[in-house]
């Protein structure tokens, strides 16, 4: 299931691990797990009989989507000292977590 494909692939991440995950790439994961909780909470009913309460949160979940996305394709090292890592050495989300980010931008 593609809504749950992000999560598993951040849970199999060698980097996201304990007892040492990588502070980075737990952010991120922290990040898509609760926007994937947000779209769990949206009624699929009201959202496909146009309820603007409804429209709302999806487009706000899109947004973070995007948002993510972009956040794992950093290069500039921004996100890293966000989030207490080394911006020299920006974290590596892999193949896997990039495409999955990718898919929900779309």
């Amino acid at each position: 299931m593609l809504l749950t494909s992000p999560n598993s692939a951040f849970e199999s991440h060698p980097q996201c691990q304990p007892p040492s995950t990588h502070p980075t790439i737990f952010f991120l994961y922290d990040f898509v797990r609760n926007s994937h909780n947000q779209l769990k909470a949206v009624d699929a009913d009201k959202y496909a009989a146009g309820d603007n309460g409804a429209k709302t949160a999806v487009s706000e979940i899109e947004g973070r989507n995007a948002f993510a996305n972009m956040l794992i394709n950093d290069k500039s090292g921004k996100l890293s000292m966000m989030t207490g890592g080394d911006p020299s050495n920006p974290a590596d989300f892999g193949p896997e977590i990039k495409n999955k980010a990718l898919i929900l931008s779309q």
